[in-house]
């Protein structure tokens, strides 16, 4: 369990003044009692020294023959009984001849052989302390024995008040080691829990410890780093939520890594042009992989790189990006990292190509009505010639000349049905826009086509997701442009194909549209034709004569709409036309309508 700052305080200083006084205690209790066992060995041995000497003057009695030697030893065993020597032994040889120990204790055998061995000085066993003097001319050896237990009771008995006042003293020594460790760690403690809430972003509060030693001044510092580091984080947050305001509505989308190239932020418009939404960033992704690369270059070469490029959306329509990166640095000049700067510039691609189309459309325009107006005269007038001379010589030539004079009028029909073709497609078109139900323009291309998709079996499938279908446009404009979608996707179909239609609506600040896709099953397109195929006189197919897209994207244009396509070989091709809506009548019904 971890201590805390009190616990650490005390503990020490508690081990400190205990143990001094515990040592005091313990040297001065041994000390005590080892006065006390040397002192009894002195009384003792002093006993023994009168035993002695009474044993002499009994002694002297038996060399003088006034008494003999066993009355002599009787009446020392007898007057040490009387007079009560207690803990008294007497041992002859190797047997204990006596003892006054009140058949409380006993000398074993063991002690006894020790006895006999050492005869005089101090036996200190265990338990017991034995006291000997040796009378060699009676073969005795006299002894006391005293158990050690005594000398811890008398000690007790002597020392009670000394140990009284130790542990009364030991008692106030610890409750004044816990005042002053109180005292020393409570602002300690304040001081840290301050801490920990700063921590926590809270700096509200301070700290009140009126003091005047170091801690008094500790914390009337940390009370003024408190008040400066309010005010710098105050700022700080505010300059924070102003780049973070920055960045989230810039309208550039914005990548920043660090020296290894590992993503450190990305702002809102990054996510919102790759239409990342779930889970960002996904390193694997084609666009992600293309950004962190030049990134990477920029590392490496330090260097700043502007590159454009076209990416293709998960619904196959491309995006444009402009991008830029170059390298983070501080203001010492350190590389921390890099930033990459990218704006979504597929609208501005879009009108451009639009422009670049129109302008092109419009010089080969031009072009062609100069051409159709000067070749028309010479057409019209060999037309009338060799009908002439067929009328002339019908009767005189063969058949099989006949049969070339027709050849001819063939070749220059269809060389007027091209020229006709060229002067639509080149002479201006003003639409006559008017409010019309878009089913009803639908419906209508599609009688008109009907017996080209039933010689194919082609099913036609309607899909109608909007509610507002009406919109404002030149009715036979739009028809010819459906006409012109609808008969190229009968002709790029096999048999029973299925050309399916949807309809939509779009909503935006802008414009409001309603979208008619034309989506077919067909060979599809391959993607390095998918630029040209609005161009003029660009054909696959060689029955064709390249001007209907391009005069199907000059009516669209003109009705103030778009038009897009996507195709994959052997996949089918889809046409998106956005037309402008109009704010009127609800088409109520939404169903799908099966041919």
């Amino acid at each position: 369990m971890k201590m805390d700052i009190e616990n650490k305080i005390l503990i020490p200083f508690l081990i400190l003044v205990i143990l001094p006084i515990i040592i005091l205690g313990i040297v001065s209790y041994w000390g005590g009692y080892q006065i006390l066992v040397n002192n009894q060995i002195e009384s003792y041995t002093t006993r023994l020294n009168d035993i002695v000497s009474f044993i002499d003057i009994l002694n002297e009695q038996v060399e003088k023959n006034f008494i003999t030697r066993e009355d002599a030893k009787t009446k020392i065993i007898n007057h040490s009984q009387i007079v009560g020597k207690k803990d008294l032994f007497i041992i002859e040889g190797n047997k204990l001849v006596f003892d006054n120990f009140n058949n409380k204790t006993y000398l074993p055998k063991e002690l006894i052989n020790k006895i006999t061995e050492k005869k005089e000085g101090t036996i200190k066993n265990k338990d017991i302390i034995v006291i000997l003097d040796n009378y060699n001319k009676w073969d005795w050896i006299i002894g006391y024995k005293v158990a050690k237990n005594k000398f811890t009771e008398d000690l007790l008995g002597i020392q009670k008040y000394t140990l009284l006042v130790a542990i009364i003293f030991l008692i106030f020594s610890v409750e004044s080691t816990i005042l002053v460790a109180h005292n020393i760690s409570k602002p300690i403690r304040s001081l840290a829990d301050r801490c920990n809430n700063i921590s926590l972003g809270n700096f509200k509060g301070k700290i009140h410890i009126q003091r005047r030693d170091e801690i008094g001044i500790l914390a009337n510092a940390f009370n003024n780093m408190l008040d400066k580091l309010q005010n710098s984080t105050d700022k700080l947050i505010e300059m924070k939520k102003f780049n973070e305001d920055i960045l989230r509505n810039i309208s550039t989308g914005i990548i920043t890594t660090d020296k290894e190239g590992n993503i450190k932020l990305i702002n809102e418009a990054a996510i919102k042009i790759l239409g990342y939404k779930v889970k960002w960033p996904n390193k694997s992704d084609y666009i992600i992989k293309t950004l962190l690369n030049q990134l990477k270059t920029t590392i490496d070469t330090q260097r700043t790189i502007h590159n454009m490029y076209d990416f293709k959306k998960e619904n196959k329509s491309k995006m444009y990006l402009d991008v830029t990166t170059s390298l983070l640095k501080t203001e010492e000049g350190y590389i921390n990292g890099a930033i990459c700067n990218f704006n979504d510039i597929t609208e501005r691609k879009k009108i451009e190509n639009r422009m670049e189309r129109m302008n092109r459309l419009a010089s080969l325009g031009q072009l062609a009505a100069g051409l159709a107006h000067e070749i028309r005269n010479p057409l019209a007038g060999m037309k009338t010639s060799v009908q002439v001379l067929k009328n002339r010589l019908k009767k005189t030539v063969s058949e099989s000349t006949l049969e070339l004079f027709s050849g001819i009028l063939y070749e220059i029909d269809r060389l007027n049905n091209l020229i006709t073709e060229l002067l639509d497609f080149a002479k201006p078109h003003f639409p006559k826009c008017e409010v019309v139900n878009i089913m009803e323009i639908l419906k209508r291309a599609l009688d008109l086509t009907r017996k080209a998709m039933d010689e194919k079996s082609i099913k036609t499938d309607i899909m109608v997701k909007a509610t507002d279908l009406i919109v404002f446009v030149d009715k036979a404009q739009i028809e010819q442009v459906f006409l012109n979608i609808i008969t190229n996707a009968v002709r790029a179909m096999d048999l029973q194909g299925t050309l399916n239609i949807i309809i939509d609506d779009h909503y935006d600040q802008k414009n409001d549209f309603l979208i008619i896709e034309f989506r077919d099953n067909g060979c599809g397109i391959n993607q390095e034709n998918i630029e040209k195929i609005f161009d003029p006189f660009f054909t696959t197919d060689s029955q064709g004569t390249g001007l209907g897209l391009s005069v199907v994207h000059n009516l669209i244009a003109e009705n103030n709409g778009e038009i897009e396509v996507e195709s994959s070989v052997g996949v089918g091709t889809s046409f998106k036309i956005k037309l402008p809506m109009s704010v009127g009548g609800l088409y109520e019904e939404k169903n799908t309508y099966n041919r």
